[in-house]
């Protein structure tokens, strides 16, 4: 086939070209240390490399929400051992303070002591995360979700988990629920009761220098005048001991005894105990032919202190519900401490969690960070090796281009 001269250098010269441009790619790929990212380039190649970014990009997501997991969790630990401790501090002055040698001075520094460490309590359990989110508020919002109020404190958050996503498929909690952590402590008597109702009631056990009674035993009449409620309450009394107990239930307004005094009589022939009202009309006399024998006295909702004056025999004691004694509220104390003890196991079992999803997105992140760099890092010695191979040959055969270019037909026919 015979090639006319400008023919030739136009195919020489398209040539030329295409080294020059493999040539530049290849000086582009190793400033950079990349191959070329264009699709164009390899589409396939550029195609499985979006979809393992796009993996990279969700562990990222997932790596970071364990991070933020792992923050809240440890700062949830923290606090609910901060709240042991101070629990242990209230314990060992419950036990000081059921000492008959202690002086009312001692009292006094007792009870100042008491209320610091439940403020303090206050404070933890309104503990924020570095978000500025309630720990134990649930999804209610930034505000504060124990408030402090003359009914005592009262929780006005939620019962909502924080969760993450820490996998496609799996999500972890950051936290507990603050009213099952503080508000739902099952006590020794069976009651579940408030961390903030306990510390009260010990509180009101500290002031005072007087016995308080959870029964009420006398072989003569019982003059009782009951706390005066607000509004509507629900109150109940057990009469008897054992297999003979009877209990008593009534619904008082502002504690006035009538509907208690009708509810008594009406089981009186299973009680042998017969009510009337006091001599002021504010309170309840109970009568037995063999004494009276008083104890459960609950009221609902709940309130904190004395929930009855009692006059038996010539003296005069304060009763409180089953368990609020002095000795009793040492065991309140302490299964306020085991209550807290394990909602810190169960955070420490969110941790755990924690940690084998970030182990599990650690190995997932080193498999994709291979994947990634197997299909986009280049092999500067190959690179390199091919770039010298194009050069030489380009130069060869611009060589080889300029000495035929020379030539002509005379060249040929000498």
């Amino acid at each position: 086939m015979t090639l006319g001269t400008s023919l030739f250098q136009v195919l020489n010269s398209r040539a030329f070209n295409r080294l020059d441009t493999q040539i530049s790619s290849l000086q582009e790929d190793v400033a950079r240390g990349t191959k070329d990212p264009r699709s164009s380039a390899d589409p396939v190649r550029a195609q499985r490399l979006s979809v393992a970014k796009e993996q990279k990009d969700m562990l990222d997501r997932f790596e970071g929400n364990l991070i933020i997991a792992e923050k809240r969790l440890s700062l949830t630990d923290d606090t609910l051992g901060d709240t042991i401790d101070i629990l242990q501090y209230l314990r060992t002055m419950s036990v000081r303070a059921a000492d008959a040698n202690v002086t009312p001075d001692e009292r006094v520094a007792l009870v100042l002591e008491a209320s610091e460490y439940r403020e303090a309590l206050i404070s933890q359990a309104n503990l924020r995360d570095d978000t500025g989110r309630p720990l134990f508020g649930g999804f209610k919002g930034r505000s504060d979700p124990f408030v402090d109020s003359d009914a005592g404190v009262q929780y006005t958050g939620d019962g909502g988990k924080h969760t993450l996503r820490v996998s496609e498929s799996a999500s972890v909690a950051t936290g507990v629920d603050g009213n099952q952590t503080f508000m739902s402590v099952p006590t020794r008597s069976g009651e579940v009761r408030s961390l903030f109702t306990i510390v009260d009631d010990f509180i009101h056990a500290l002031k005072s220098n007087e016995t308080l009674y959870d029964k009420v035993s006398t072989e003569g009449d019982v003059e009782m005048h009951l706390q005066a409620t607000k509004g509507k309450s629900d109150w109940s009394f057990t009469f008897g001991e054992g297999d003979a107990a009877v209990t008593v239930s009534a619904e008082l307004v502002n504690g006035q005894p009538g509907p208690a005094i009708a509810a008594i009589n009406e089981v009186s022939s299973q009680t042998g105990v017969t009510a009337a009202f006091s001599e002021d009309g504010k309170g309840l006399v109970l009568s037995g032919p063999s004494g009276v024998n008083l104890s459960g006295l609950r009221v609902s909702p709940e309130v904190s202190g004395d929930l009855a004056v009692v006059k038996r025999d010539d003296e005069t004691v304060r009763m409180v519900a089953p368990g609020r004694t002095q000795t009793g509220m040492i065991d309140d104390i302490t299964s306020t401490s085991s209550h807290i003890a394990n909602m810190r196991a169960i955070v420490g079992s969110q941790g755990q969690s924690v940690d084998r999803y970030q182990a599990l997105v650690t190995d997932r992140r080193v498999i994709m960070d291979e994947a990634i760099s197997g299909l986009q890092d280049l092999d500067i010695a190959e690179a390199i090796t091919k770039m010298q191979s194009l050069l030489t040959t380009r130069d060869a055969s611009q060589s080889s281009f300029v000495k035929i270019s020379q030539k002509s037909l005379f060249d040929y026919i000498r």
